[in-house]
C-alpha cells in the first residue's frame, strides 16, 4: 500500500499522502542512504507506525514547528531531531507553539487539545537547532539546510544538491498561494524566501503539500506561487479606495476567499492582513486615520 504511494529519486523517496498532501496530511521525504534521514515525519507516517522503512532512522527533521510536520516526531525518539532555532521553542513548548500561532483566545482554547489528540504533540527539550546552509552528510547524499523564512520565522528547505531535488516545504507552490498567518510570519522574509528558492535551481521541487512535485516549469510555478502575494496586495487596495476598519479588512476574506469552517480563520486572516497593511503604508500606498485605513491618493492614481 504504501509502495503505491511513493515517488523515488535515486536513495531519496517522496512519501504521499493522501490527495497529495493535502491537510491535515502531507507528503514526507525520506533517504535511505549510509545514515537514514526522515523530512517532516506526517500524520500518515503516524498512522503507519513509522514502518515505512526497514532501516532504522538515524536523523528526523522538520522544516518548521507546525502541528502536521511532526505528527510522527515522537516515533522516533531515539534519532536526533533538527529543527531550526527560531522555531525551536515551540516544540519544547505547546503554551509557546499556542503562542507562536497567534490565535485569538477561544480559537487557541479549542486548536491546544486538537494540536496533542489529532496530531500528537509531545513537548521535546533535545531539539539541534538548524542554522542556514548546514550541510549534512548522509554517505552518498548531501543535504543542505536553506533558511526560508516567512511562512513561521524558522521555516526551512531541504536541498539535495548533487540530486537537484529540493524539498520546499510549506512554500508549497499551490495555487492558494503563500500562507503568513501566525503571529511569527512575515511578509517581506517570504517575498525573499520565494527568491531564494528560484535562485537555488533545482530540477524537481518537492512541497509538503498539494503540489507535490513539480519537475517541469520549476520557475513558472515559483513566478505564480509568488503572483498571488501582489494579487492579494492588489485587491486589498481597491478595497481601501473606501477607509475600511480593521474588522472590515478581515472579513473581506481576501487570502481566505470560500467560506471556511475553520476556528482559526480570523486569526490567520488578521495576522495575514496586518503584514501587508505594514507593507503598504511603509511604501506609502496605505494610511490609516487612528480608526480606519484607507488607499492613498498617489497608490489611486497609480493603480
Amino acid at each position: 500500500m504504501l509502495e503505491s504511494g511513493i515517488r523515488r529519486f535515486g536513495r531519496i523517496k517522496v512519501i504521499l499522502g493522501p490527495q497529495n498532501g493535502r491537510y491535515p496530511y502531507g507528503n514526507s521525504v525520506l533517504i535511505e542512504d549510509d545514515r537514514t534521514a526522515l523530512i517532516d515525519p506526517s500524520l500518515l507516517v503516524r498512522e503507519l507506525g513509522g514502518r515505512i522503512t526497514k532501516r532504522p532512522i538515524d536523523l528526523v527533521f522538520n522544516s518548521h514547528y507546525h502541528e502536521d510536520h511532526g505528527a510522527g516526531n515522537s516515533l522516533y525518539r531515539n534519532a536526533p531531531l533538527y529543527l531550526h532555532g527560531r522555531d525551536a521553542p515551540a516544540l519544547r513548548s505547546l503554551d509557546t507553539m499556542i503562542e507562536f500561532y497567534g490565535l485569538e483566545p477561544e480559537a487557541a482554547r479549542k486548536f491546544r487539545p486538537l494540536v496533542v489528540d489529532q496530531f500528537h504533540y509531545q513537548a521535546r527539550e533535545d531539539i539541534d537547532e538548524l542554522s542556514d546552509g548546514q550541510v549534512f552528510d548522509l554517505g552518498h547524499t548531501r543535504l543542505r539546510v536553506m533558511h526560508t523564512p516567512g511562512h513561521t520565522g524558522g521555516h526551512c528547505c531541504f536541498f539535495c544538491e548533487q540530486e537537484g531535488v529540493l524539498f520546499v516545504a510549506d512554500c508549497d507552490l499551490t495555487r492558494f498561494g503563500p500562507v503568513y498567518g501566525d503571529r511569527t510570519s512575515g511578509l517581506l522574509e517570504f517575498i525573499e524566501s520565494i527568491e531564494k528558492i528560484r535562485r537555488a535551481g533545482a530540477k524537481t521541487l518537492v512541497s509538503f503539500h498539494e503540489a507535490a512535485i513539480v519537475k517541469d516549469d520549476t520557475q513558472g510555478a515559483i513566478d505564480r506561487y509568488l503572483a498571488v502575494i501582489y494579487q492579494r496586495e492588489r485587491t486589498l487596495l481597491d478595497f481601501l479606495v473606501q477607509p475600511r476598519t480593521f474588522n472590515e479588512i478581515v472579513k473581506r476574506r481576501i487570502i481566505f476567499k470560500k467560506n471556511y469552517d475553520l476556528i482559526w480563520i480570523d486569526s490567520v486572516e488578521g495576522n495575514s492582513m496586518r503584514l501587508h497593511l505594514e507593507k503598504l503604508m511603509a511604501e506609502g500606498s496605505v494610511e490609516f486615520d487612528g480608526q480606519r485605513y484607507y488607499r492613498h491618493r498617489r497608490a489611486q492614481e497609480f493603480f
